[in-house]
């Protein structure tokens, strides 16, 4: 089909290595699924009008695994001026990242390297995140900021890097790291573990970002913020229940006071938010599990893996009406609508109550492991990492349920990006 044809192109990155990011692979020799089928790279697909998928480029990959290994998690680009780049990490020991600008024909997509591969301040870099910021370090153009979350095999670090356009290069800017982990689990927390990152604005002219981590290692949000002279310092913390491990984070889009976290290894989610007099993160209530009660049952084979908790990427609706989380194992997605009241004596503005489960739907895959939602907020797309897919999912914009669509094969699918195909 025309590239014109979509309304949404697919960016997805694969492991091509098998066996790769299961925390029960040693213990019990992972979560059973075929390994015969590993990822060649990074793939394009075509999501048309109705969200049906297909390959794009005859599905080869855009970025072979032989260019970047193991390359599992991407952030896309947009230039103010025109075109679209992908930046790619390399979830390896030697951690590292490459930047690729996109080109489109009517029928297929080419990714061209931007540059030398780079080092990305760490091990095993999982979570890659942007953002455009105009005055950076005086600068009078806007400013790409990219952020690494190196999830580390010793200790978790988060790189942070910048560049004015594709033709430029990307220097690094700033290298956090953070320490030693809280031990609530003696296997997966005895060092800090950088998961995620999640970036909001703020009224602060000197102070116009928060970026937020979420260490899972160390059952912490960690909270920074950037100057507008290119500082970057850590503002504060806000602690987790003890072994529930922070992986999944994400302002609201409309109300970027609110925040959903994922707790991977309790099965959670937690509403948080930032307070109004000094912008420190807080929790709003107890964390709510995505998993019916009473699952797994004890002889069932979920149950050896972490008593079946195992939660992986949540995500806010477009409208930031609705939370979507994802459990692995479960393989199923919650769905939460975000109860909340105006505050007419605060310029009307939102006050979180909590969330209302409003539907728990199968993904029609196994091992959920990222989503992504459009931007018009009609679609929700879903890269299973051991059934080797892609599934899409049509969304009620009413009631913020979800129908199932589509599925295509992408072996070790790890990550999905959207970009709309009329920018290509």
């Amino acid at each position: 089909m025309n590239i014109n044809n979509y309304k949404y192109i697919g960016i997805v990155g694969c492991y091509t290595k098998e066996g790769q990011a299961d925390p029960f692979e040693a213990s019990h020799g992972g979560v059973p699924h075929d390994r015969t089928l590993v990822g060649t790279g990074v793939m394009a697909i075509g999501v048309d009008y109705d969200g049906r998928l297909e390959y794009v480029n005859g599905g080869t990959p855009i970025i072979s695994g032989d260019e970047l290994v193991n390359p599992s998690y991407l952030t896309i680009l947009e230039n103010d001026g025109g075109g679209v780049g992908v930046c790619v990490v390399s979830e390896v020991e030697e951690g590292k990242w490459q930047p690729f600008k996109l080109t489109a024909s009517e029928e297929s997509i080419t990714a061209k390297p931007a540059s030398a591969s780079l080092s990305s301040g760490g091990a095993y870099p999982c979570h890659i995140t942007s953002a455009r910021v105009v005055g950076f370090d005086g600068e009078s153009k806007a400013t790409n900021l990219l952020f690494i979350c190196n999830y580390g095999e010793e200790e978790g670090t988060l790189s942070c890097f910048s560049n004015q356009s594709f033709n430029s290069t990307f220097k690094p800017e700033a290298k956090f790291m953070f320490g030693d982990g809280s031990k609530a689990d003696l296997n997966r927390q005895q060092c800090s573990h950088a998961h995620s990152t999640s970036i909001a604005s703020t009224l602060d002219p000197y102070s116009p970002l928060d970026i937020c981590v979420a260490d899972l290692g160390s059952d912490a949000i960690v909270q920074f913020s950037i100057t507008s002279s290119g500082r970057v310092r850590e503002t504060g913390r806000l602690a987790a229940p003890q072994g529930s491990g922070p992986r999944s984070l994400m302002f609201n889009p409309q109300h970027n006071h609110l925040a959903i976290v994922s707790l991977e290894m309790k099965g959670e989610v937690w509403l948080i938010r930032k307070r109004s007099h000094d912008g420190c993160l807080e929790g709003i209530g107890s964390p709510i599990s995505i998993l019916p009660d009473n699952w797994p049952a004890p002889n069932m084979t979920e149950a050896q893996f972490n008593r079946g908790r195992w939660a992986s990427d949540a995500l806010w609706s477009a409208d930031g009406k609705y939370v979507y989380a994802a459990a692995r194992l479960h393989d199923s997605i919650s769905v939460f609508e975000l109860k909340y009241r105006i505050d007419t004596y605060r310029d009307n503005s939102v006050v979180a109550e909590g969330l209302e489960l409003v539907q728990r739907i199968s993904t029609q895959g196994r091992t959920p492991r990222c989503l992504c939602m459009s931007d018009c907020g009609n679609f929700l797309l879903v890269a299973h990492q051991h059934s080797h897919d892609v599934s899409s999912f049509e969304r009620n914009e009413v009631d913020g349920s979800l129908l199932f669509v589509d599925r295509i094969q992408l072996p070790n699918a790890a990550c999905v990006k959207l970009i709309r195909a009329d920018k290509l």
